[in-house]
């Protein structure tokens, strides 16, 4: 109502004021005040009601925001391409073009840049030529070059990297890059890609993979679900340690808010739950025992303790 009597009384009240020019000047007074006093009507209804031209139409916002998607997409493949030009002509033995030097972070600039397997394996197959100029990749390239690798589903190429050091020379330095690789092939490659990572845990000289709760419970995941003669034999001794691990260790949380969740640093506990679900799933099916999982993850008050059996209530004969 207030909208429709806002719009519809400010015309007759400008004409009356304009029919009423020769008029006295009380009542031009009094029309005068008339007038004002709607359009202090007008402006309180108007700051309340929108306008129609102010509802914003969703069809437009979308089709503005794929378009600015597309303008982004379409000016990364020439950043990524003039990036490969520029690390191309000043890293190797021989440097094609003397000026200008190549930063650290251009790796990672070129790990991102790269928006599919094929350019991210182009990308490795320029490794060779920063070795070749006496340059050597920190734990930061190993991690970010892994993330990238599972974020294009292409875990594959991280193994072919690692696995041959002395072609790439990008060391598999980081624990935290080692358990991201596990990760992005436990659960859905093949048993052997899962024991291909842990044994660079011994190349690398990094903890075992067994001394480690994530990489222990996601490589046990992947025994568990081959299931053959000798993925059962690795997959006893991984659950005795894991067993032994879960009893000496306080349990972990994951962290419910999305923003915390994201953080790199948090991703081995989230992980490490997400394997401890699905070890007990399976152990259910199965038969075998699994209430060790669900206590230790629910516990609130952390104790070191050689069972998992709950402490019983005090007995009359203990309190006396």
């Amino acid at each position: 109502m207030a909208s429709l009597f806002s719009l519809n009384s400010r015309p007759q009240a400008l004409f009356r004021l304009a029919s009423a020019a020769n008029r006295s000047v009380c009542r031009r007074n009094f029309h005068l005040t008339t007038v004002v006093q709607q359009t202090r009507d007008d402006d309180l209804f108007s700051s309340v009601i929108p306008s129609e031209t102010s509802v914003p139409d969703p069809s437009k916002s979308t089709t503005a925001s794929k378009a600015k998607f597309q303008d982004a997409a379409a000016r990364r493949e020439p950043q990524f391409y003039e990036l490969v030009e520029y690390v191309t002509n000043r890293t190797g033995r021989k440097r094609a073009i003397k000026a200008g030097q190549v930063r650290q972070t251009a790796w990672l600039r070129l790990f991102q840049l790269a928006s599919s397997s094929e350019q991210l394996e182009m990308v490795a197959e320029l490794f060779p030529r920063w070795r070749d100029s006496g340059k050597e990749f920190r734990p930061i390239h190993a991690e970010a070059f892994v993330r990238r690798c599972e974020e294009l589903n292409c875990p594959t190429l991280a193994l072919k990297v690692f696995g041959d050091h002395s072609k790439y020379g990008l060391a598999l330095s980081s624990l935290f890059a080692a358990r991201h690789m596990l990760h992005s092939v436990y659960d859905k490659r093949p048993l052997s890609d899962s024991m291909t990572v842990a044994a660079l845990f011994g190349v690398y000289k990094l903890p075992p993979v067994s001394s480690d709760l994530a990489a222990c419970s996601m490589l046990y995941v992947a025994c568990l679900k081959d299931n053959s003669a000798n993925a059962r034999i690795v997959a006893k001794a991984l659950y005795e340690e894991l067993h032994k691990q879960v009893q000496d260790k306080p349990p972990v949380k994951a962290p419910q808010e999305s923003v915390i969740r994201a953080r790199y640093t948090e991703k081995p506990n989230i992980w490490l739950l997400d394997a401890l679900k699905t070890i007990e799933k399976i152990h259910k099916k199965t038969g075998k025992e699994w209430r060790w999982i669900r206590y230790w993850t629910t516990e609130r008050e952390w104790r070191p303790r050689d069972t998992f059996t709950p402490i019983q209530p005090a007995t009359a004969a203990e309190h006396a």
